[in-house]
């Protein structure tokens, strides 16, 4: 693993702040420059870089509010060590992270949950004024967080009804819309025809 992409990020991993690091793995993520292999050393380069930080005790300030706030919960800690990650598929063109819950979650409805940040932050942006709780990153929360100390204030609910309740209120035209917004039409039209709230 020494190639010269590959030796960017790291040097890049280790000169970031904190509020960089996820934006950073979402990036080489997506480069299809560095092999599968590389990227996942990557990741497990990151997430001790980030463990180092959580050492220190290092606090996250909502920058608006002056708040402190809990740090976000990612796939970097397999979103505060609550899912199982099962591994990776490829699907609509697009390779989604596959999750399980963890064994506290046993009564969850849940078994499998496809989880893809981009798809997550389409949704997110179009979409955050009618989810339960309005929670601003309500995508990028396996379905068995929902309604938990994890995500207080929210609840699980289809992603179908989700969209037509947007529909309805005028948030988005439409579901072609989401096809505009950059969402794969083939998941668009599957997302439609049936719920796949508690596996996507």
């Amino acid at each position: 693993m020494s190639g010269d992409r590959f030796n960017y990020y790291l040097k890049l991993i280790m000169n970031s702040t904190l509020e960089d690091l996820p934006l950073l793995s979402e990036q080489f993520e997506n480069d299809i420059s560095i092999s599968a292999a590389e990227a996942q050393e990557l990741e497990r380069v990151l997430e001790k870089h980030m463990n180092l930080y959580n050492r220190f005790g290092i606090k996250v300030i909502n920058a608006s509010t002056g708040v402190e706030e809990i740090p976000p919960k990612t796939e970097l800690d397999n979103f505060g060590n609550t899912s199982e990650f099962i591994g990776n598929e490829n699907a609509f063109g697009l390779d989604w992270m596959v999750y399980s819950p963890n064994p506290g979650f046993a009564n969850t409805p849940a078994r499998k949950w496809y989880y893809n940040k981009r798809v997550a932050s389409i949704l997110n942006e179009v979409l955050t004024d009618v989810v339960p709780g309005r929670l601003r990153n309500y995508f990028d929360y396996p379905p068995w967080l929902l309604g938990t100390s994890y995500a207080p204030g929210t609840l699980y609910m289809p992603i179908n009804e989700i969209i037509n309740l947007a529909i309805s209120r005028r948030i988005i035209p439409d579901w072609d819309y989401l096809v505009a917004k950059g969402l794969p039409k083939q998941l668009v039209d599957l997302i439609r025809a049936e719920n796949l709230g508690s596996t996507m």
